[in-house]
């Protein structure tokens, strides 16, 4: 079952809390998510709301380059049923399933070209 959907904005360090304020702000939301990805140099955070919830992953230019690509993260509760599914609509895994600082996560380009990132939280 998708879980949320997040749109992702990409800003430098010194960006974050006043990114996320304002997400925040804009979409009557909260922050949800806020957690350190050292392997990459990033800190990411979420803001959820109804209508839309953002992914702000901040970070220096070069430690952020190779996530610019991915559109969208949706968090899955398993992925298992979602790279199958994904594979057998036409859709080619970019990397396989690999663990992060809060669960596991792959990433896909559908068929139309759209790159997605799907993960699956730890409880």
């Amino acid at each position: 079952m998708i879980l949320e959907t997040f749109i992702r904005v990409f800003v430098e360090a010194d960006a974050l809390d006043r990114t996320v304020d304002f997400y925040a702000s804009l979409l009557s939301g909260r922050e949800t998510l806020r957690f350190a990805y050292p392997e990459a140099d990033l800190e990411l955070a979420a803001v959820s709301s109804e209508k839309l919830s953002v992914l702000i992953i901040a970070g220096p230019p070069e430690g952020r380059a190779r996530f610019e690509a991915t559109r969208l993260t949706i968090q899955v509760d398993r992925l298992e049923p979602y790279v199958d599914r994904l594979i057998n609509a036409g859709g080619t895994q970019l990397e396989p399933i690999q663990t992060t600082p809060r669960g596991r996560k792959t990433r896909f380009r559908h068929a139309d070209g759209l790159i997605v990132e799907y993960v699956e939280h730890d409880a």
